[in-house]
């Protein structure tokens, strides 16, 4: 059995492989829990997209010679952590003469590459797994939320096949795992802090499959819980769960680094992805 796994990173980024390590994780242990489930796994590498523009801003603004930029360089961190953040929200223009050029809007691109790159790969049927780190568990809610609500910006939509059904359009979405999320900070931009996405997606809704595990460690500053947002997250997510990251630092906010080289949400996403063989095989049943 195939099951697509999308990864997409979180903010201070700048390596494109920054999924591998997980991959072979993942991997590695799926083998041996149900060999007879194949990963595929991509990641989602949107860092680029923000770095240029940081650099240029940095460029024009260090001949001030502001203090904390070399020393501990603590500026230029700033800059990256809350820039990336600040950079990928969209702001609509009144007769907006390029309404589809926002960062935003690059960033839902990528990720509807990926999607498309694994339908190629594991089947337009295959379950899809997200996950999701730090500032990539807000851009996969928005994503699909703009999916699952027609709003995908023409960007987007026009980066997958032309009518190709199930995983590229995120209809075949069963697992979300959010990693260090700040989606509860960011659901100050809406009255009683918004509206989650569907986990499942809509067409496997009331089919008993598929979860959303928002994973946070307590030393982690960027991370919050999610279920207690309101009664629409509170019945979509199925759990929020503490973890502990791994390293020397783990006590510090460090730790928000670290979700991928967590044992807890390995063994949790694997055990979970592969149970979804006895559903799909009762499916295919005659």
């Amino acid at each position: 059995m195939n099951i697509a796994v999308a990864v997409i990173h979180g903010i201070g980024q700048s390596r494109e492989d920054f999924y591998a390590e997980l991959a072979r994780n993942l991997s590695a242990q799926m083998a041996v829990v149900n060999p007879d489930v194949k990963l595929h796994v991509e990641g989602i590498y949107w860092g680029d997209i923000v770095n240029r523009l940081e650099a240029k801003l940095w460029n024009r603004i260090q001949e001030k010679k502001l203090r904390w930029a070399r020393l501990l360089r603590l500026r230029p961190f700033f800059v990256n952590q809350l820039g990336e953040a600040i950079a990928y929200q969209a702001i609509p223009r009144d007769n907006d003469s390029s309404p589809d050029d926002y960062i935003y809007d690059e960033i839902h691109r990528r990720f509807a590459v990926c999607l498309q790159r694994l339908s190629d790969q594991a089947g337009q049927d295959a379950p899809l797994c997200i996950i999701a780190h730090s500032l990539g568990s807000i851009i996969a809610s928005n994503f699909f939320y703009d999916l699952q609500n027609g709003k995908l910006t023409a960007k987007a939509a026009e980066a997958r096949a032309e009518n190709t059904p199930g995983l590229a359009r995120g209809e075949t979405l069963t697992h979300f795992y959010t990693l260090g999320s700040p989606l509860a900070v960011w659901a100050l931009r809406f009255e009683d802090f918004g509206v989650p996405i569907a986990v499942p997606a809509p067409p496997l809704q009331g089919h008993g499959i598929g979860e959303w595990v928002n994973f946070y460690d307590t030393d982690d500053v960027i991370a919050y819980p999610i279920k207690p947002l309101n009664e629409l997250y509170k019945n979509v997510v199925t759990a929020d769960i503490e973890v502990k990251c791994p390293g020397l630092l783990s006590w510090t906010p460090l730790s928000h680094r670290k979700y991928f080289q967590t044992p807890a949400v390995i063994e949790r996403i694997v055990h979970s992805l592969s149970t979804l063989q006895v559903y799909y095989e009762e499916e295919a049943r005659p």
